[in-house]
């Protein structure tokens, strides 16, 4: 694999992971009370990611020739690094929030955001969870953690933001223990939990290991052809007007976006 195609997954990736992580933090910051440490915690992170996007932003933007263009197609970047957290902690230092109502604005805003982070991670999240037909695993695994969550809620009288929690540990096999099912259903509904779980993990590492295997592949595909069009190339006065629309149309299809 050349350089540049590896540093360009190693890029997308990374990206993914990112936009990702920030995703998950804003809805929980927006589905549930926080306390002072895990909003602190949630900030620092953010504050973090926020840094690593402005500087990718900005030097992509530098090193654009068409500055117009990137500003248009790059509108959910520049949303994604609008710093609404230091926005808001700011007004709430100057004890603004409460005389204008800002709260709202701001919840509004960091919906926003998500929707903005969620359209940038898409996709590479497309191209992912279609390896090995993947989405399905994903699918039923959301499908029993929700199930689990309100199984959980009845079987045990947990309050739904404790039995989501329950269900999240359970199915990704971390169990911290602080929540355990006391009842023979419960138990039950536990062990179908970890065996998901378990099945989506391993399914989860083929998938990366495939994925990954496939961009090799593809590039030393493409490699090959485009050697051959080199080469077809050096012998010029050879070639007839039959080979050049032929190695116009295979360039033009090794241009053409994949999923």
């Amino acid at each position: 694999m050349h350089a540049r195609n590896y540093k360009e997954i190693i890029y997308n990736v990374n990206s993914f992971i990112l936009s990702l992580t920030i995703s998950v933090i804003l809805i929980i910051e927006l589905s549930f009370k926080l306390s002072t440490e895990v909003e602190r915690i949630f900030n620092i992170i953010d504050n973090i990611v926020l840094i690593i996007f402005t500087i990718d932003y900005f030097t992509r933007l530098f090193l654009s020739r068409n500055k117009k263009k990137f500003f248009k197609e790059n509108i959910l970047d520049l949303i994604s690094i609008i710093p609404f957290n230091s926005i808001f902690q700011g007004f709430r230092i100057l004890r603004i929030s409460r005389f204008l109502k800002l709260t709202q604005l701001f919840k509004f805003l960091k919906l926003f955001r998500l929707f903005s982070f969620l359209l940038k991670s898409k996709k590479h999240f497309t191209k992912f969870v279609k390896t090995n037909n993947f989405q399905y695993a994903l699918y039923t695994t959301v499908f029993v953690l929700i199930l689990g969550t309100i199984g959980i809620h009845f079987i045990e009288g947990l309050s739904y933001n404790n039995a989501l929690w329950w269900s999240f540990v359970t199915i990704t096999t971390v169990g911290y223990g602080d929540i355990s099912p006391s009842t023979t259903l419960g138990r039950i509904l536990a062990s179908i939990l970890m065996l998901v779980g378990i099945g989506f993990l391993s399914m989860l590492t083929g998938t990366i290991s495939t994925f990954f295997l496939r961009k090799k592949t593809n590039t030393s595909y493409e490699n090959s052809v485009l050697n051959d069009i080199k080469y077809k190339l050096d012998n010029f006065d050879e070639l007839t007007s039959e080979d050049i629309d032929n190695i116009y149309k295979i360039l033009k299809a090794l241009k053409m976006p994949t999923l």
